[in-house]
């Protein structure tokens, strides 16, 4: 049973003896050498690495090399060749765009008993004679795109298996860029409840062929999505791509906007109920007294409210007074002429009081016929008018009508 122990203590110092060296070859090497754990998690950074893929040491550390270095079938060639333990070159993915090709090596790092590597030391040079292939403009576009706005870029093949999965709103999301390339949209999303209208419109573009448009709220944010089929060159769906839109600020400001619109519209009620008041200013009549411009809005919600409360209150007499009114124009003389007439065929009077020198002139010129109308130089008069005629009267007829099956019945 010694020699075991004493295998098992030896390899487990030569492991952390090799761990030491390779924090100093981290630190002093000129090109990239990276080191990571069984789950391809970033333990270590240098600057080499650094200087060749733009991704500095706090970027790197934490994140996938896979999603971090390597797109499409890359990240399972890169897991065979950690296998196989034999040098291979790849194409791995800078930051802002570019590609780099580099001839890896990688160490495994045994610690613990068993032969299970539980890390990596991973050395990648630049292949001699590629130089790093500058972005495209529509690569430098997508990288300004991705990096700059709330927006996330993913695609899917036709199997559902994730290609593609980019953008800033991956960051505001709480999810890492990349992660979910090579896993399976059905497989990740399927058993959640909230997915299911995104998974509707992933199938709806890839069976009828068209694109859509939605919104929805996910991790606690709101998102606006397109999703297009990726058609090849002869109109077969290959997968679908969808960009969606981090719109979580903008619906917040649009909540705030209805709020402030619905608040307005009540403050403008209120004003309206406020610029048309009926008043009862004595047993049987009613006033309006109307200040400012009368416009046609204003002269017809004034008719509105002016011959329910007549028909409600069964006043016998309603006055309009116009003290306050410097301009009448036709079509407000005609609503005028039209509410004295509604006033009449409701059983009750109208009576005009208040009438300017200028509206007079105005309402002369316009050739509106007040004849047969009661009109006072004021308010007071005009009320006097109403309380001498029930004077005379007794009683309102509608009144003495109300009363009369009660004295008939004594």
């Amino acid at each position: 049973m010694g020699l075991p122990s004493s295998a098992t203590q030896v390899r487990s110092t030569e492991s952390e003896r090799f761990a030491v060296a390779s924090v100093e070859l981290l630190e002093r090497a000129p090109f990239a050498v990276i080191r990571h754990d069984a789950e391809l998690v970033v333990t270590g950074w240098n600057e080499g690495a650094a200087g060749c893929f733009g991704f500095s040491e706090e970027e790197a550390l934490g994140r996938s090399i896979a999603e971090l270095l390597f797109a499409g079938d890359q990240a399972e060639a890169w897991r065979r060749a950690l296998a196989e333990g034999e040098p291979r070159v790849f194409d791995c993915v800078k930051k802002g765009g570019g590609t780099l090709a580099c001839e890896w090596r990688n160490q495994p790092v045994v610690a613990g008993e068993g032969d299970r590597p539980m890390s990596w030391i991973c050395m990648g040079l630049p292949v001699p004679g590629q130089s790093p292939r500058n972005p495209t403009v529509e690569e430098r576009v997508l990288s300004v795109v991705l990096n700059s706005l709330p927006i996330a870029i993913w695609a899917v093949d036709k199997e559902g298996t994730y290609i593609f999965h980019d953008g800033m709103a991956v960051d505001l999301a709480g999810a890492q860029r990349r992660s979910w390339v090579g896993q399976s949209l059905w497989q990740l999303w399927g058993d959640h409840e909230g997915a299911r209208d995104m998974l509707h419109h992933v199938k709806e573009a890839m069976h009828e062929k068209r694109s859509t448009r939605a919104v929805a709220s996910a991790m606690d944010r709101c998102w606006e999505s397109w999703y297009v089929p990726d058609l090849d060159e002869r109109g077969e769906v290959q997968g679908v791509i969808t960009v969606t839109l981090d719109v979580t600020e903008s619906k917040r400001a649009e909540g705030e906007l209805r709020t402030k619109l619905e608040l307005i519209q009540r403050q403008q009620r209120l004003i309206q109920q406020l610029s048309t008041p009926i008043i009862r200013v004595w047993d049987g009549v009613l006033t309006a007294p109307l200040v400012g411009v009368v416009d046609s809005a204003r002269a017809s919600e004034l008719m509105d409210n002016l011959l329910g409360e007549v028909s409600r209150s069964g006043s016998q007499y309603a006055i309009i007074d116009l003290t306050g009114v410097d301009i009448v124009d036709t079509q407000t003389a005609a609503y005028l002429i039209d509410l004295v007439r509604a006033i009449r065929l409701l059983g009750a009077e109208a009576v005009i009081t208040g009438i300017r020198a200028t509206v007079a002139q105005t309402i002369i010129s316009l050739g509106v016929d007040l004849s047969g109308i009661p009109v006072h130089t004021n308010l007071r008069s005009g009320l006097q008018h109403c309380i001498q005629q029930m004077a005379r009267e007794g009683r309102p007829a509608r009144e003495r009508a109300a009363l009369a099956p009660r004295h008939s019945g004594q």
